[in-house]
């Protein structure tokens, strides 16, 4: 049901955000006929102009002014309403680095599932990379591209007629009540009416899936930090447009290759050379419209000519990070403040020459040098702030993504990442929440049977 106030008092999970990583979540723990579940959303079907003020943040360092009125929607399907709907897999060497506590196997077996969700073509999850014949450095990387499916119109009709799942609008999660290490109450607030007094809901199981800023903050606004890096290691990934030039091989592309809007075109250092060096990646666009006759390997002959856009991989680094602000929004919250610098212009110079070397080994082509100047875009892409990991010195949740001082608290979405890779996160947000779903459904049942 959709409503604009909770219908219980208790529920069995309670969700906090109705994203793409929410939605997708809610979804999945349905197919378990016995549970009552909710998802709040502090706005509404549609954005409203106050409720958006809520996703205010004071800025310090490389992002634009307008990131966060670009980037983020506080309305029923999240992001997903803008979402441009790029996807990729994310990259085996994140695990096989064991930058992430689970294998890429145990995530890789939720992407046939999320491809259904978010429309895309089994190639999708099937050849996330293609092998280049005489070259082990380089390989074909391709992007896909949603429809993109809008997780709120997708998924309206459920909400509306499930009976056991109340998509709850117009109210805004204040904070998590605690008692040792089990959070037992939700603290809500009308997100229109902030001279009414808060309400209070229970559950067994809560989810956080209020994105990369708001994910950490509620944590925070809540006192469940501990020691651990709650809000810090934010990543973005770096876009660079137009920025230098490749002449290549058309025959020595994989075959088939074609125009198709809906999928980008890109080469990519493998993993295995990553690794090996010790770099982080990124990928190389390129069309397949444009000939034009150059010298290759002493030879002349007919090459695509294409200008180059690059989507970078950033490390996580803590001096990036999600903290408590010296402003109050008009609930009388702490707005966040978000500390992000790229620091990336000589990595960039660095890995496009690496690139370069790797391209003229292979024989399939050869890059221009960068421009000397450029200037550094954002994705959109808020990754790594409540981070997986194994323990909670250096990490916020664990490999089913519990917070690591609670026993019923979850976290959804790609503020779990420990590594970004260069590969656009939505397609992972939703294998993962599938993964998370499915985890909590068989516990909660495990629980109820016992």
């Amino acid at each position: 049901m959709i409503l604009n106030q909770p219908k219980h008092r208790h529920y069995d999970v309670i969700i906090l955000g109705s994203g793409p990583a929410g939605i997708t979540t809610a979804f999945e723990l349905s197919k378990d006929t016995s549970l009552k579940i909710a998802v709040i959303e502090s706005g509404l079907l549609e954005p409203h102009p106050t409720i958006q003020t809520l996703a205010n943040v004071q800025l310090h360092g490389d992002l634009p002014d307008n990131y966060f009125p670009m980037h983020t929607q506080r309305c029923f399907g999240g992001t997903s309403t803008i979402w441009g709907g790029f996807c990729a897999v994310l990259e085996e060497r994140a695990f096989t680095a064991q930058a992430w506590p689970i294998s890429y196997q145990e995530l890789n077996r939720w992407y046939p599932a999320a491809a259904h969700i978010i429309e895309l073509p089994d190639d999708a999850y099937r050849q996330p990379t293609v092998a280049i014949e005489g070259t082990s450095e380089l390989v074909y990387k391709p992007f896909f591209v949603s429809p993109p499916v809008r997780f709120n119109k997708k998924y309206h009709s459920f909400f509306q007629y499930h009976p056991r799942v109340d998509l709850i609008l117009g109210t805004t999660g204040l904070r998590l009540i605690a008692r040792g290490r089990t959070v037992t109450a939700l603290e809500l607030r009308d997100s229109l009416a902030p001279q009414l007094s808060p309400t209070f809901v229970s559950a067994d199981t809560f989810v956080l899936a209020s994105g990369g800023v708001g994910n950490p903050r509620l944590l925070q606004l809540s006192d469940i930090v501990e020691h651990m890096p709650v809000g810090l290691g934010l990543m973005e990934h770096p876009h660079l447009y137009a920025v230098a030039d490749m002449y290549l091989d058309q025959d020595r592309l994989p075959i088939g290759l074609k125009e198709d809007p809906n999928l980008v075109h890109a080469l990519q250092l493998s993993d295995s050379y990553c690794v090996e060096n010790g770099v982080l990646s990124f990928s190389a666009d390129f069309n397949m419209q444009q000939m034009t006759p150059t010298v290759l390997l002493g030879k002349r002959r007919e090459m695509l000519h294409t200008p180059v856009t690059l989507r970078a991989e950033l490390a996580p680094d803590f001096r990036n990070a999600v903290r408590e602000g010296d402003r109050s929004n008009y609930l009388g919250l702490p707005m966040p403040r978000i500390d992000f610098h790229y620091r990336y212009h000589d990595l960039a110079r660095e890995s496009w020459q690496l690139f370069g070397e790797a391209l003229l080994r292979s024989g399939l082509g050869r890059p221009s040098i960068l421009q000397p100047e450029f200037q550094l875009h954002d994705g959109g892409h808020l990754m790594g702030t409540t981070r997986m990991g194994l323990s909670a010195a250096d990490s916020v949740v664990d490999s089913n993504c519990r917070v690591h001082t609670t026993d019923n608290l979850y976290v959804a979405g790609s503020s779990v990442f420990p590594a970004g890779g260069a590969s656009n996160p939505t397609f992972t947000i939703v294998a993962l929440a599938l993964r998370l779903g499915a985890y909590l459904a068989s516990t909660l049942k495990g629980h109820a049977d016992g």
